[in-house]
């Protein structure tokens, strides 16, 4: 059954998905940030190719220039150095020419040769174009990582969220059928079978707490939907806060069978504004999580205690232990610790994050704790504001 299960909602075929995804993700990357590095490194090799051109340009240049030089000498376009050097100047800026004083006729003997400036201007505009394509390599290379990983994070959370949604119809599927089985089977057996009156009243008790437990599920579903599009409207109201902890408590006993001990640590008289039948759903659901990782014959123990400003109520529970990269999803729609297949405790992951809600309503805060030697506490904080205040 749990197979036809798992095929009927496509969770192993999800991840297969996910792995082959992650594969493809990593060699379309890995591609695309190699592109990116022989783009760099072939513009560096074609801006080394210019920087040679542009250099064997400068000396071909004075080979142009002695020529320009000679025939200049020959027509008597000067007569000494230093006309000499101001016609070289004027036609051949980036070369430098250097006469032989020394001589008779210095005019015949000279040196031509690329200026130290002209080559440091070719050499730095190199440099500067390459530092330019190492920064735009390195700032490309950056941002591109950094897209790659928002890009998949936002898919692994995607993929998540469906494994999730998967599971969460899985176990939904569960958590309606075995109720309903039970309760057709109960009324058949009273339709069927005469029965003593103590058989029949353990009957109508077991069929009460499936019904119980439906209603429970409807609940949630319905305020987890009007929770997730924002229709929820509390409507706070000064209630006597121990009370309607107490109450809670005794209701959310009655009709159950449970198995553990339920202690009540509650502080009288503490007031505060709420919208009551939120705060009867986050109780309800914080005892429903805390008997079901519960083991059999162990305490639960609700406390209630009001400081000036801060009022804290809280749930302990003796069962395992939460991890803490469990803690920071534990509130998260459809979140539940493990893998649906092999969860023990079954359950839809919208409990805790109809909790968290509903407390975000309140302007209040929860925070999960673990409890020595074994167990965890819910612990919630009710701080005095102008939408709760106490007296």
């Amino acid at each position: 059954m749990q197979k036809e299960n798992e095929k009927l909602f496509g969770i192993s075929k999800q991840n297969t998905v996910l792995k082959k995804t992650r594969i493809i993700f990593f060699l379309l990357s890995l591609y695309i940030i190699a592109a990116f590095a022989w783009w760099t490194y072939a513009h560096i090799l074609e801006n080394k190719e210019i920087y040679k051109h542009e250099k064997e340009n400068l000396e071909l240049l004075c080979f142009k220039a002695s020529v320009d030089m000679e025939g200049a000498s020959q027509d008597q376009f000067f007569r000494d150095t230093t006309e000499a050097k101001k016609y070289f100047y004027h036609n051949f800026p980036k070369l430098e020419i250097i006469f032989d004083l020394e001589k008779e006729n210095p005019l015949d003997y000279y040196l031509i040769r690329p200026q130290k400036e002209s080559y440091d201007l070719i050499k730095n505009n190199l440099d500067r174009k390459i530092w330019m394509y190492l920064l735009e390599g390195v700032v490309m290379v950056l941002l591109l990582f950094w897209g790659i990983i928002w890009i998949y994070q936002s898919l692994q959370n995607r993929l998540n969220l469906k494994r999730q949604q998967s599971n969460f119809l899985l176990s939904i599927t569960h958590e309606l059928k075995t109720p309903l089985a039970s309760i057709k089977l109960y009324i058949e057996t009273l339709r069927k079978r005469k029965l003593s009156e103590e058989q029949t009243d353990t009957i109508l008790k077991n069929s009460l707490t499936d019904v119980e437990r439906l209603h429970d599920l409807v609940e949630n579903l319905l305020i987890a939907a009007r929770l997730d599009n924002h229709k929820y409207e509390p409507y706070f109201e000064l209630t006597n806060f121990s009370v309607l902890v107490s109450e809670t408590i005794d209701k959310f006993i009655a009709p159950r069978t449970s198995n553990h001990q339920i202690v009540k640590n509650i502080e009288p008289d503490v007031f505060l504004s709420v919208d009551e039948n939120a705060i009867v759903m986050i109780l309800n659901n914080l005892l429903s999580n805390a008997a079901k990782y519960s083991p059999e014959n162990t305490v639960i123990e609700i406390s209630l205690h009001q400081d000036h400003s801060i009022t804290k109520l809280s749930v302990s529970n003796e069962g395992p232990n939460i991890d803490d990269e469990d803690k920071k999803n534990l509130f998260s729609r459809f979140y539940r610790a493990g893998n649906e297949n092999t969860r023990k405790n079954k359950g839809t992951g919208l409990g805790l994050f109809i909790v968290k809600n509903l407390l975000t309503l309140h302007k209040a805060d929860i925070f999960v704790k673990d409890k020595n030697p074994q167990g965890a506490i819910f612990e919630i904080e009710f701080k005095k504001n102008e939408k709760n205040t106490t007296s």
